[in-house]
């Protein structure tokens, strides 16, 4: 059993999620979520840990267990009310090495670096400056960033601090809600669909999202159409998730993600005309409205057959300014 694996067991997860009535905290991350961003962190015994958004504290906690007694680990989140439960139960349950901060993560927590480890499960604007001048030579840095301008554009990062410039080592498919200066009291209002570039109305409750539909459009037809589609079975074996990071590695203009009340979520290629999506979690299935944006879709996995299939693992993340970026290793 590795340290993660330890730290799991021995952290109970429901006396952090949970609250008293038995409801779940909201701004609770996924096992697999969490235990994704560990284990790209690579947190040693005795390193000094800063966590960004505090959530339920059971990331923190698990934390804790993975400094030991020689490490610490500060943690800020801009929601009061959250950094206090958390201080409160992990007093209850004996772990003493974790502080909590209220305040803007953009900020850090200047008073307690340098820092071996920052790790974020929120997604800021762009790079913070004061991340950089937090973490320590050799220092890793794990935090999601919208690498593209349309909804589910984020994945996770791994960079690491040699000689004060920051290198991509690694990305992973999560993503995580936008940061926030202000305390967020309807977390609906901050997923997905805030990055929408075209949003159906009453009558089609649909939205998409891709870089053409951040112009001026009058999309209600577009999106009737989408509404009307029908389920069919595609060509692929796969799904949509499996191609997504070649499609973020290369952003092939009218890549686009969507939404569809009765059927999910949808990844694909769109224009003004039309669309060819498939699912984003079941293979075999798609939504077309004619042949030829069906053929543009075909040619996208092809391409991606051709490149062995490509996924997270081939993808290397850079900076634009102060922007993080992926591409493809290897230039393609």
């Amino acid at each position: 059993m590795n340290r993660i694996d330890q730290a799991f067991q021995h952290i109970d997860r429901d006396a952090f999620v949970l609250r008293e009535d038995g409801s779940q905290v909201t701004q609770s991350t996924a096992n697999f979520a969490i235990r994704s961003g560990l284990e790209m962190l690579d947190v040693q015994e005795g390193d000094r840990v800063l966590e960004i958004g505090t959530g339920s504290g059971f990331s923190g906690a698990l934390l804790s267990q993975l400094v030991g007694l020689r490490g610490s680990v500060v943690s800020v989140d801009i929601e009061p009310e959250l950094t206090k439960r958390a201080r409160e139960l992990c007093k209850k349950n004996n772990i003493h090495n974790t502080l909590f901060i209220t305040g803007d993560g953009r900020d850090g927590y200047d008073s307690q670096k340098p820092y071996d480890r920052i790790i974020a499960w929120t997604t800021p604007p762009e790079f913070p400056d004061t991340w950089k001048n937090q973490i320590r030579e050799n220092g890793i840095i794990v935090a999601p960033f919208r690498v593209l301008p349309i909804a589910r554009g984020t994945v996770t990062v791994r960079l690491r601090n040699e000689g004060g410039v920051l290198h991509g080592e690694g990305v992973s498919g999560d993503g995580y809600i936008m940061m926030s200066s202000e305390p967020v009291k309807d977390i609906s209002l901050s997923g997905e669909k805030i990055h929408a570039g075209l949003v159906g109305d009453e009558d089609h409750p649909v939205w998409a999202s891709s870089e053409w539909m951040n112009k001026e459009i009058s999309g209600q037809e577009w999106a009737e159409v989408f509404y009307r589609s029908q389920l069919e079975t595609s060509p692929f074996e796969e799904s949509g998730g499996d191609i997504r990071a070649y499609l973020l590695g290369t952003n092939p203009d009218g890549f686009t993600y969507a939404f569809h009340p009765d059927y999910g979520y949808w990844i694909g290629y769109s224009s003004p005309g039309g669309f060819a999506f498939v699912c984003d979690h079941e293979p075999n299935q798609w939504m077309i409205s004619d042949p030829e944006h069906a053929g543009v879709l075909k040619g996208w996995w092809d391409d991606w057959n051709d490149l062995g299939r490509p996924s997270y693992e081939q993808l290397q993340p850079f900076f634009v300014g102060n922007q993080v970026k992926v591409k493809l290793k290897g230039g393609v």
